[in-house]
């Protein structure tokens, strides 16, 4: 992981897209998040959301990365080639991985900007 103030303007564009698409995501599984004072005790999503959450993070990221041009190929970012431009089905576990962790993590970033997740009622 990098400071924000070191990361290229590409890896910022994709940041602010993925924390914008948090709302979305959220409201797929009928959470939404409010703010809150205090200490906030972040949720765990289970299992089913996990992965329900990580699928739609790997479709959010191909949309992402085919609009910017990337291509199908071997991973080349000067290139803007990358072998992850698949169907999350014929992604590798551990890239899988990738997109679960940065699911798990929402409740927790929310948490500290002062939000916490909650069901819609």
């Amino acid at each position: 992981m990098q400071p924000w103030e070191n990361l290229k303007s590409d890896l910022i564009r994709s940041n602010l897209d993925a924390a914008a698409d948090i709302p979305i995501k959220l409201e797929a599984l009928g959470y939404t998040f409010v703010p809150e004072r205090g200490d906030i005790k972040p949720i765990e999503f289970d299992p089913v959301e996990v992965e329900r959450l990580a699928l739609m993070e790997h479709e959010r990221w191909n949309r992402e990365r085919r609009t910017a041009g990337w291509t199908l190929g071997e991973r080349n970012a000067d290139a803007h080639t990358t072998p992850y431009l698949v169907p999350w089905e014929q992604l590798p576990e551990d890239v899988k991985e990738w997109d679960r962790e940065a699911v798990r993590a929402i409740p927790r970033a929310l948490a500290d900007a002062g939000f916490r997740v909650e069901k819609i009622k």
